[in-house]
């Protein structure tokens, strides 16, 4: 069963063929055109370029650049007079911010471990911003200041809403039963009256 192989300018089909021809052929078209333009490229490769600024324009940034300097320093310079420090100053000698006393007195309140355990307790209910000057790892900054951002935030008039939930369950827990309600009548001779 010998069929002739479809050819494709007389090449056979085989993929692996095909494509080392293409590849040829693209080599030869990029040399002819090296060929081509070689004296240019020459031309361009070795050009010195003289390339200056002239001193008017110097000039001009000059004195853009120190305007803008100056207007910044004068934003970041005023001072309010009750407006507190950019930086604390224990902020540049310690990472965590000083511990309560009434805190620290439970390290030595009771037993070493009872003692080291309620510390560690109490400091765990502190969140990170009243523990730390900054965030002190990357944990720290996706929550960092999020409660105040919190306060403002409102919810969609548009957005999903619990109807059920407010409507049907109630929210103080099982009520107690109503000044009415009586408790059912058990099966009893007297109840069915006829016997």
């Amino acid at each position: 069963m010998d069929e002739k192989k479809r050819t494709m300018r007389g090449i056979p089909l085989d993929k692996q063929r095909v494509w080392s021809y293409f590849i040829e052929i693209e080599e030869k078209l990029r040399l002819k055109w090296f060929k081509k333009n070689e004296a240019r490229l020459d031309e361009i490769a070795n050009k010195v370029h003289l390339r200056q600024v002239p001193d008017e324009v110097k000039e001009e940034l000059k004195e853009r650049m120190n305007n803008y300097f100056k207007t910044i320093e004068k934003r970041h310079t005023v001072v309010h007079d009750n407006a507190p420090p950019l930086v604390e100053e224990a902020a540049l000698h310690s990472i965590m911010r000083p511990v309560d006393k009434q805190v620290k007195d439970l390290l030595y309140a009771s037993s070493i471990n009872q003692g080291r355990k309620a510390y560690l307790q109490e400091r765990y209910k502190i969140i990170p911003e009243k523990r730390y000057y900054f965030p002190e790892t990357t944990s720290f900054q996706y929550g960092w200041n999020m409660y105040e951002f919190s306060k403002n935030i409102r919810g969609s008039p548009f957005a999903r809403q619990q109807i059920i939930k407010e409507s049907f369950y109630r929210r103080r827990g099982v009520a107690q039963d109503p000044e009415w309600y009586k408790e059912p009548a058990k099966l009893s001779p007297q109840v069915c009256g006829r016997i």
